[in-house]
């Protein structure tokens, strides 16, 4: 953030762009479909648009068992707040408030998340802005918590500049609030990060999957307040095993290992911690290539005091990360180097077309058979998304028939828009042909939204034209990009995709 907006000084500011904290969705029932049918609206019912959140937080933990049955649309229960805080955060927590209003909920994440992260939430410089028309309503007490939560991309209000605050938390939003926080905690966790409490050790740790490898990275940290001495038996220093969800031991760290018997002393000071990286191939112990179902990896780590001190609780040296394989995991992404080469003359031609609105010339470079698939906001829906073929792209901008293209993001009232409004607000707001950057299979852009184009879409090129933001005084928050998906067809790369994707909550 520029230093002139961590002042004192109230910037009053209408912002173009939507402020919304993940809302409830408007759904009825209906759905689009291919525009080959000319019909807008079919009888089947959209995917409530908390949903995705669900299905992400039950990728690590059993989040489907507590929205299950459950109203999206109604006010969550203070028992079910208890037990998703306690299920993703911490299985020690225990609040008492009763209180479940949007400004409370919003605070107590805040305060999680500055637990977890190790900063002081009263601390953290804020925007001194007018982020919500209904700001005085807030009470006093959450104010710096809900300002943090809109900078850290937690929270942003129901749309329109307002929060809300008095207001019950939906089940939905609920879902969205947590996935956003663990998601600002897991990318701000720091290795200096400072002690959380004192007088115990933590061990904690994540995974990555990278180049056909599950990554476990961990760290052994001290919340005590001197230098604490530990002794490791051998050259061993931590084990690490995995089993699927039968319960059935898959990897075991130390396997077909021989470690030196000599005795291993570390030290740890206050705040710091002991870091180590594990790589498992994904190969279970008879030898088999795993490429799809859900397991836990259980990581301990093998320390014990120094002579004559304190017993060291062993919760504290264990970890357990719970994750998900699937079948397109070892799928290779094609570099950017080599995407640039392959698809930049074609994309350069597309982008060209579709600034000029040539239908024809978008039409030939359109895939034959899947045909294009619109995305309004990043996450790809094979159920949602409106698809129009390769015939339909000669019309396009001729077309004057009004399609369901899916949920604004945050409020969640239906897109209803002529092909010819969508392309004006989601697909060439902008003038993308003279993009500040452009990727070839290289992210540039990035929202609490999920990304799954790569696991949606056969082996593809994603072209991203890219711009960092347009106001100064938004500090990036009005970014957009365009994203160009492009599949191979008998040997020819043709467009299959055009995802749009903005600053979204």
């Amino acid at each position: 953030m520029r230093k002139k907006l961590l002042g004192s000084t109230i910037l009053l500011l209408t912002l173009s762009s939507s402020l919304m904290f993940t809302s409830y969705g408007q759904t009825k029932n209906i759905q689009p479909i291919s525009s080959g049918n000319k019909v807008v609206v079919s009888g089947k019912q959209i995917k409530h648009w908390s949903q995705t959140y669900i299905d992400q937080l039950s990728k690590n933990h059993d989040a489907q068992s507590l929205f299950k049955g459950k109203d999206l649309n109604s006010i969550v229960k203070a028992d079910t707040f208890k037990n998703i805080v306690s299920l993703v955060f911490d299985a020690e927590y225990d609040s008492t408030s009763q209180t479940l209003t949007r400004e409370a909920v919003v605070y107590e994440l805040m305060k999680i998340w500055s637990q977890k992260t190790g900063q002081d939430l009263d601390k953290i410089p804020t925007i001194k802005m007018i982020l919500y028309s209904d700001m005085g309503k807030i009470n006093a007490k959450y104010h710096q918590a809900i300002t943090a939560a809109y900078m850290k991309n937690i929270a942003k209000g129901r749309g329109g500049r307002i929060f809300d605050p008095k207001t019950g938390i939906t089940y939905g939003e609920l879902a969205a609030l947590v996935f956003n926080t663990s998601e600002a905690i897991r990318k701000e966790v720091k290795p200096d990060v400072k002690p959380i409490a004192k007088g115990r050790f933590e061990t904690r740790g994540n995974y990555e999957i990278k180049d056909g490898n599950v990554v476990f990275n961990f760290e052994l940290m001290s919340h005590y307040t001197e230098p604490q001495k530990l002794m490791f038996g051998s050259g061993q220093m931590f084990e690490v095993s995995v089993t699927d969800e039968k319960g059935k031991e898959v990897y075991r760290f130390s396997d077909g290992k021989f470690f030196t018997l000599a005795l291993v002393s570390k030290t740890i000071n206050p705040g710091e911690a002991l870091k180590w990286q594990n790589k498992w191939d994904m190969t279970d112990k008879d030898g088999k290539k795993l490429t799809s179902g859900k397991y836990r990896a259980e990581i301990i780590v093998m320390a014990s005091p120094e002579e004559n001190g304190e017993t060291i609780d062993k919760n504290h040296l264990t970890t357990v990360i719970e994750f998900e394989l699937t079948d397109d995991v070892n799928k290779d992404i094609i570099k950017p180097e080599l995407a640039e080469k392959i698809i930049k003359d074609t994309s350069d031609k597309l982008i060209n077309a579709i600034s000029t609105k040539d239908a024809e010339s978008i039409s030939q470079l359109t895939h034959p058979v899947k045909g294009v698939r619109f995305t309004p906001y990043t996450n790809v829906s094979l159920k949602n998304d409106l698809v129009f073929k390769k015939e339909d792209i000669k019309n396009f901008f001729n077309d004057e028939k009004v399609y369901l293209w899916g949920s604004y993001d945050g409020s969640g009232d239906e897109i209803s828009l002529t092909p010819g409004k969508y392309y004006e607000k989601f697909i060439y707001p902008v003038d993308y042909k003279n993009a500040e950057q452009v990727g070839y299979n290289k992210v540039l852009s990035s929202g609490n939204m999920i990304e799954n184009q790569f696991e949606v879409y056969d082996n593809p090129i994603v072209v991203e034209y890219y711009f960092s933001g347009f106001n100064p005084d938004y500090e990036g928050m009005d970014w957009k990009s365009l994203r160009l998906v492009f599949e191979q067809y008998e040997g020819t790369w043709y467009l299959s995709g055009i995802i749009h994707n903005q600053w979204t909550i």
